[in-house]
C-alpha cells in the first residue's frame, strides 16, 4: 500500500488524495501501528493505560474497536498527558513533552503510516529530519561535500519551539495541498484540537503539534516543506535536520 501510494503521488506532483481514511482503519496498517507503539513502549497518557494492559484488555478486541470507531467516524482523541523533562544541555532549564494515550498512539501511528508515503514523494533532497532512512549524519556528510566544493561558510539558525509554534491553519493548508479525503482531514483536525492535561486542567492550544505524538515530526516536516520549497531561489545550500531538541535549519553561504 505505501508503495502505490508513494508512486502515485511522485508520478502526478498535483495529484490531491480523496481515498485514504479507508485505510487508516485498516486491519493490517492498525496491527503495523501497534506493532511500532508496542515497540517504543513509552509512558501512559491521561487515562493511566500501559502497554501491557493493553495486552492483557486483548490487542485484537482494541484494534478491532478502534477500527469500528474510525470507520463510523465516532473515534474522539483523549487529551495529551503533559510532562516537562530536562533539556539536553541546558541546565535547570525543561521542555513541555504531551503523552497521547496508547489508544491514540496507535490511531496517530496508523495515520502515518498512510499519510507519509503521499507526502515522501514532494520532500526536497535539503530535508533530513524525521524522515525513513535519513539522519542528521547524511546532513553533515552534505556539509562535508560542499565544503570539498568551495563553501566555507555555515549559518546555524534554530528553528524556536517549532512544534508549539506551528499554526493550525497553515498545516492543514500544506496538508490540503495532498489530501482532500474530508473524513481523515477531520480526524487530523481533531488530533491537533484534542487538547493537552496539565495541572489538573485541560487546555485547548491555538497552534502547534505536540511534541510527543508519534504523528508530529511527519506534520512538521509537511508544514517546513514550505520553507524547502521557498529556499530554492535563495543563495548557498540550506541543510534542514533535526537533533535531540528540536528541528534546525543549517545553510551554507559561499564566500
Amino acid at each position: 500500500m505505501q508503495h502505490t501510494l508513494y508512486r502515485t503521488a511522485k508520478a502526478d506532483p498535483g495529484r490531491r488524495f480523496h481515498a485514504l481514511s479507508d485505510k487508516v482503519h485498516r486491519g493490517d496498517v492498525l496491527e503495523r501501528g501497534w506493532a511500532k507503539v508496542r515497540a517504543n513502549r513509552g509512558a501512559p497518557g491521561i487515562d493511566d493505560t500501559t502497554v501491557g494492559q493493553v495486552e492483557e484488555y486483548g490487542v485484537t478486541r482494541l484494534l478491532g474497536e478502534l477500527a469500528a470507531e474510525l470507520r463510523e467516524g465516532t473515534y474522539r482523541p483523549m487529551p495529551l498527558r503533559r510532562i516537562w523533562i530536562p533539556k539536553p544541555g541546558v541546565r535547570e532549564e525543561v521542555r513541555p513533552l504531551s503523552i497521547p494515550a496508547v489508544r491514540d498512539r496507535i490511531v496517530q501511528t496508523a495515520l502515518r503510516i498512510v499519510l507519509e508515503p503521499v507526502f515522501e514523494a514532494d520532500m526536497a533532497d535539503c530535508s533530513f529530519g524525521f524522515r525513513p532512512r535519513r539522519s542528521a549524519h547524511d546532513a553533515l556528510q552534505v556539509l562535508v561535500e560542499e565544503c570539498h566544493r568551495g563553501r566555507r561558510w555555515v549559518v546555524e539558525t534554530d528553528i524556536a519551539e517549532c512544534f508549539t509554534a506551528i499554526p493550525f491553519d497553515g498545516l492543514m493548508r500544506a496538508v490540503e495541498e495532498r489530501v482532500c479525503d474530508q473524513p481523515l482531514l477531520r480526524l487530523l483536525r481533531a488530533i491537533l484540537r484534542a487538547g493537552v492535561m496539565g495541572d489538573s486542567e485541560i487546555r485547548k492550544p491555538v497552534s502547534g503539534t505536540a511534541q510527543g505524538g508519534p504523528l508530529s515530526p511527519l506534520l512538521c516536516n509537511v508544514y517546513l516543506h514550505r520553507l524547502d520549497r521557498e529556499w530554492d531561489e535563495g543563495d548557498g545550500v540550506l541543510v534542514r535536520f533535526a537533533d535531540d531538541r528540536a528541528p534546525r535549519t543549517l545553510t551554507e553561504v559561499a564566500v
